[in-house]
């Protein structure tokens, strides 16, 4: 069997959207299941094209304003240019080779799935990640994707409605997604399925794990605003005997120019992330795929809201509902010693019967053809 893979970004460099997407690729080929990688020159937003002519003059304006404004961009590129460089070389090693859309021969493939990650965030969501420019005779499978959101507005909801309802199968990846998409979608049975990370085991991760030089540390990476979390961390680490390894984080968006930590790593490559996370006595973070792997390796870890804003918080949320672990969430001032530790005693079996199921979701629907359109 053969599928064609449409990811969030094609130049992406944040580890979580990196790792998911080589973990779909890994998982598919472990069936057997070839994969290409298709690449569509129309990146388009859903919502940017379908804006009123007064509302696309006024993103234009904040957009140069910004622009204008913005001297950081050197900074941020210069802060993580080994990392990219060490990105671009994990995707050489391990992803599928690449397919430009005008090389796109779609009766070679059983299905095309796109997915997993926010590829539905409505202030970002491409027109590619609704298989826009597929055929409505080819098997159209969105694999846990995620909306970023709690709720959408109406004319928000109007955009999505044909988009979704012209694909064979759906799933996502947090409850509050489904309930948002159930509200409007009528026709689809939507499925709330596992990120495509926790769809393989610890020993398939260590088969890229690199393992850090360093012991005796609590491992920090963030997304969002930390400066507020600084001093309470390190009075934490300073009371286990610990020191602090963090990760700044600069993809482009941002420039995280906060000096944290004992030791900063500003150029991990994907498998020294997976790797400090590890072997870390505790995590801090605001990321979900920092809070999967901490489960994923039966770690300690907390989790804050991030930048204080519960938008980001219903992946988490499913990820430690769906595993039965305690609430991970935590504020500053919390008292730490009175929080249990967790216990991942029945943890396997349950994560056992979630990636059986959502394996399962994802094999059925590439290999199920009675919802084509003929």
């Amino acid at each position: 069997m053969k599928v064609g893979l449409v990811p969030l970004l094609y130049n992406e460099y944040n580890y979580g959207g990196v790792l998911q997407f080589y973990a779909l690729q890994r998982i598919l080929k472990s069936k057997n299941i070839e994969c290409d990688i298709l690449f569509f020159n129309n990146d388009e937003k859903v919502s940017y094209y379908e804006l009123s002519a007064r509302k696309k003059i006024l993103l234009n304006v904040k957009i140069a304003i910004y622009s204008c404004f913005d001297g950081k961009s050197n900074i941020i590129d210069e802060n993580i240019r080994k990392r990219k460089l060490k990105i671009d070389e994990f995707k050489r090693q391990y992803y599928s080779p690449v397919i430009n859309e005008t090389n796109i021969s779609y009766s070679e493939y059983d299905a095309i799935v796109c997915g997993s990650d926010q590829i539905w965030n409505p202030n970002w969501a491409r027109r590619r990640c609704f298989l826009e420019f597929v055929p409505d005779e080819i098997n159209k499978v969105i694999y846990a994707a995620s909306l970023g959101c709690e709720s959408m507005s109406k004319e928000q909801k109007a955009q999505f409605e044909p988009r979704i309802e012209r694909l064979q199968y759906v799933s996502v990846r947090e409850q509050s997604g489904k309930a948002i998409l159930d509200s409007f979608i009528k026709d689809k049975d939507i499925k709330v399925v596992l990120d495509p990370t926790l769809l393989l085991l610890p020993e398939d991760w260590n088969n890229i794990v690199a393992e850090p030089k360093e012991k005796g540390y609590v491992f920090t990476y963030f997304l969002g605003k930390y400066d507020d979390k600084i001093d309470y961390i390190g009075e934490f680490a300073k009371r286990k005997g610990l020191k602090i390894i963090n990760i700044p984080f600069a993809s482009g968006e941002k420039n995280d120019d906060v000096c944290f930590g004992d030791l900063q790593i500003k150029d991990a490559d994907p498998g020294e992330f997976i790797g400090l996370i590890k072997n870390a006595e505790y995590i801090f973070t605001d990321s979900f795929h920092a809070c999967v792997f901490s489960v994923l390796f039966k770690k300690e870890f907390y989790a804050f809201q991030r930048d204080n804003s519960k938008k980001m918080q219903g992946r988490i949320n499913t990820l430690l509902h769906n595993f039965n672990l305690p609430d991970r969430f935590i504020e500053v001032g919390a008292d730490l010693d009175m929080i249990s530790l967790i216990d991942y005693q029945n943890n396997d079996m349950i994560q056992e019967s979630l990636r059986r199921d959502s394996l399962a979701f994802l094999l059925d629907s590439i290999n199920d053809k009675s919802n084509l359109v003929q």
